[in-house]
Order: C-alpha cells, then structure tokens, then sequence
C-alpha cells in the first residue's frame, strides 16, 4: 500500500519526537528508532559499495552517534530521516577516510566500484577508458573526491596541490569527460 503525504507527515513527526526523546536520554525512544532504522541503514551502507567497510560497524558507529547527538536535530532544517541517512553517510565517508590514510595517494577505479548491482559492462567499459585518457593530474583528483569520499580539502592535502588548484583540474577532468562521452 504506497505511503500517502499524512502519512509521511505522521512518520516525521513521530520520528522527530524519538530523537527529541533520546536527546534526554531515553533508552526507549532509542531502541524504537533503533526497530525503525536499523535495517535500512545496513541496507544503505551495503549499497554504498566499499567492501572492507563493516556494515554492522558502521551502523554501530551511527547509532552511537544518534545517541549522543540526538538533541541537536532541528526539525526545520530537514526531516529526521534525512538527518538520519546523512549522519550515515557522513560516518561511512568518514571510515573510508581513515582507512584510506595508509601509505600513498593511489586510487584505482576498480576498489571503487559499487560491486553490490550489476552494472552494464558496457558504460564501465566506457567510463574506464574515458578516465584512462584523462592526464593523471586530473584523474586522481576526480577519482579521489568524487568516488573515494575525500573532500576537496583532503584529496588538495592529500595530492599536495592547493584547493583552489584541485577545483581547476577537477572542473577540466569533468568538463574533458563530459566531451569525450558526448554529453552537453
């Protein structure tokens, strides 16, 4: 039966109200947004694609979080699941970042992948050579911000170059792409 916007209203509201709760500390209210969450999120964080992030420790990771920063959601900024969702998307990127912290700056497309669907060999085939043919000050900037989670200020730290730099070389690898795969 598909939701209708009462009861997507209902949900937020009721959804804000368990985070209003557990910012007092109410291990109830916590549980139950536990029961709500719980499954969509490893869901959401197994589709994400990294397979040496733990979904069940990053879920952990994310409701201890929620516990501890509950009291800070503003229903006038977003619904509650959206917080949510971001919280877990943040503490994922997060988790990728400190793992990725060993050693050097080399990204290779393949550890990037989302391995979770199937995707059509023929666009991978595609994207792969298109990226091959980008010089390799672009491609390890465009690689590492928009497929390795780093923001711009750490793959600019990371790669050695200034932000401003970054941003210039990954507006041109975007904009070579674009070109090579014909799109507008």
């Amino acid at each position: 039966m598909p939701s209708t916007a009462m009861d997507l209203t209902l949900r937020e509201t009721q959804d804000g109200e368990l985070l209003r709760l557990i910012g007092g500390g109410d291990q109830v209210a916590f549980r139950e947004l536990y029961e709500r969450y719980a499954g969509r999120l490893l869901a959401y964080v197994r589709a994400m694609g990294r397979q040496q992030v733990s979904a069940e420790d990053a879920v952990q990771e994310v409701f201890a979080t929620l516990w501890t920063k509950a009291a800070q959601y503003r229903p006038e900024l977003g619904a509650p699941e959206a917080w949510i969702f971001t919280i877990t998307r943040h503490k994922v990127f997060d988790i990728w970042r400190a793992q990725s912290r060993v050693g050097g700056v080399e990204v290779d497309l393949e550890t990037l992948v989302d391995h979770s669907t199937a995707p059509d060999p023929t666009l991978v085939a595609t994207l792969h050579k298109a990226l091959s043919r980008l010089s390799s000050d672009h491609r390890k900037p465009l690689l590492l911000a928009y497929f390795g989670g780093f923001t711009y200020e750490e793959t600019a730290r990371a790669l050695g170059i200034p932000a401003g730099t970054l941003k210039s070389r990954i507006r041109t690898a975007l904009a070579d792409l674009r070109t090579m795969l014909g799109s507008p």
